[in-house]
């Protein structure tokens, strides 16, 4: 029974006893009326009239929420589900008592959501991946710079010059010059896929520390979805931020998640750790590897026991951020240094069979244990050692050795997989091309086939304006006319009380 309609009865009642001798019969009428125990009369209507003015400014209140988060990403439709209240009994039968909201229902799709979670495990994965190859591939575009393909060319080029000219000690200065370019771009190439590896190991750990964030949200919504709901509350804001929270923690690791009865999920990674269990979360660890030059491992620590998450990590940005740390820029480093290796061992063998303009023989021109694109090093100080001639005795017109080196740079080496040092070098850019245009293209096919399903959720979850316009307008109307039978019956009581003059 609403407050209004009990102010009204004491109202009416005091009312009636003080005027109960001047009008006894009246008095006797109201009483009657008002004293039914079937709750048929005005007892009823005023009963009828609060409970559809309570219910409809419900209803109101869950189409404004809707229409002030229309633009909120993640907000689910909220509906508010009317329901008739118990009859009671009465004569001839049975008679309404009015109308509640029995439910604030959270419009939601659990397939779409499940398939949202997957899809963001994709995009996160494809989009570090695609930063990172990107980046790398800058370092073999010849639009962005000298690369080691434009220092090769350079390099034996000017090895042309001194064939030409064998006397020239200009030409062969510039040869040495365009070695030491040669070796400068090897050890940028290095430092710059170094750099990008330390880079790439920040990420892992700002990583780690989001999915720590996120997974204590996640147990905190958790609590709070449970005591609301044992309350017998709709906790649909609640779950609407906790799907939200999940589908980034997706975006950084691959998760699968479980709820149960109350309302609670349990979150696991690909391999059954568990992140989060009801109200506690189990946070992960970021711990340098020595064997792997000090880059941080993924550790999952629980009752003492440690496992290293690396492996197993199958999706995600940490997926992609791994793969391009521990695998494609180990794999171009190891390429490089193959490069490095072959240019200084084959330039080394055929130098050393020639003569310098100054007499010396079997020498080496890049330091011998300068191997790698790190420590590739020019061994000869002075041109004039470079080692033009095939003869001492021809010093200085002859060029044989020195046409000899020239014409390495188009022959096939063995330990570059039967190609020469361009081809090798071409090919190696074009891998990196390749992954990166995969890359890139795995990401739009996967940024499609999300905007697709966020498509299919805002049909069901969405919010439209037009929609709740005229919810709106039909609940206003509603509450106009159920207003309007709270004065219909308060005209009746009006009534009842004339009769006593």
């Amino acid at each position: 029974m609403s407050a209004y309609f009990i102010a009204h009865n004491i109202q009416i009642f005091s009312v009636l006893n003080s005027t109960r001798r001047e009008f006894p019969y009246g008095e006797k009428m109201a009483f009657a009326l008002l004293s039914r125990g079937d709750m048929s009369g005005i007892t009823n209507l005023f009963s009828i009239g609060s409970s559809g003015l309570f219910a409809y400014q419900k209803a109101l209140s869950v189409t404004g929420q809707n229409l002030s988060n229309v633009n909120t990403p993640g907000y689910s439709r909220q509906d508010a589900v009317l329901a008739e209240t118990s009859p009671v009994n009465g004569r001839p039968g049975q008679i309404g008592t009015g109308v509640e909201v029995t439910e604030i229902k959270r419009q939601v799709d659990i397939f779409v959501n499940q398939q949202l979670t997957l899809s963001q495990q994709q995009l996160g994965e494809f989009s570090a991946s695609n930063d990172a190859l990107n980046t790398i591939q800058s370092l073999f575009s010849d639009t962005q710079g000298p690369t080691i393909g434009s220092a090769l060319n350079d390099f034996f080029s000017s090895l042309q010059d001194v064939a030409t000219s064998p006397s020239d000690v200009t030409a062969r200065t510039v040869a040495l010059s365009s070695a030491q370019a040669l070796v400068n771009q090897f050890h940028q190439n290095d430092t710059q896929l170094t750099d990008e590896q330390h880079s790439l190991d920040q990420s892992v750990g700002q990583a780690v520390t989001d999915i720590n964030s996120y997974t204590t949200q996640i147990a905190q919504l958790n609590n709070q979805i449970a005591q609301a709901e044992a309350s017998g509350q709709q906790a649909n804001d609640l779950r609407d931020e906790r799907d939200r929270t999940l589908n980034s923690l997706s975006n950084v690791i691959n998760i699968s998640s479980i709820e149960d009865a109350t309302g609670q999920v349990s979150v696991f990674t690909a391999q059954g750790q568990q992140l989060v269990s009801k109200n506690l979360s189990h946070a992960l660890t970021a711990v340098p590897n020595s064997s792997n030059h000090g880059f941080l491992d993924v550790d999952y620590t629980i009752g003492g026991s440690t496992s290293t998450l690396n492996a197993v990590i199958t999706g995600g940005r940490l997926k992609g951020l791994l793969d391009a740390r521990d695998q494609i820029i180990p794999t171009l480093q190891g390429q490089l240094d193959t490069l490095a290796q072959q240019v200084v061992t084959q330039v080394n063998t055929q130098h050393q069979a020639g003569f310098g303009l100054d007499g010396s023989t079997a020498i080496n021109f890049f330091v011998p244990g300068g191997t790698t694109a790190s420590t590739m090093a020019v061994a000869i100080t002075d041109g004039r050692q470079i080692a033009a001639s095939s003869t001492a005795a021809g010093i200085p017109g002859n060029n044989v050795n020195a046409l000899a080196l020239v014409n390495l740079q188009t022959t096939t080496v063995s330990g570059l997989s039967g190609m020469t040092f361009n081809g090798y070098y071409r090919s190696t850019a074009a891998s990196i091309g390749s992954q990166a245009d995969q890359a890139n293209q795995n990401l739009k096919a996967q940024q499609l086939l999300d905007d697709q399903l966020q498509a299919h959720r805002a049909e069901v979850s969405g919010v439209s304006m037009d929609q709740e316009l005229i919810n709106m307008m039909q609940y206003q109307r509603a509450f106009e006319a159920a207003s309007r039978i709270v004065t219909t019956a308060d005209t009746l009581m009006q009534t009842i009380l004339s009769l006593k003059q």
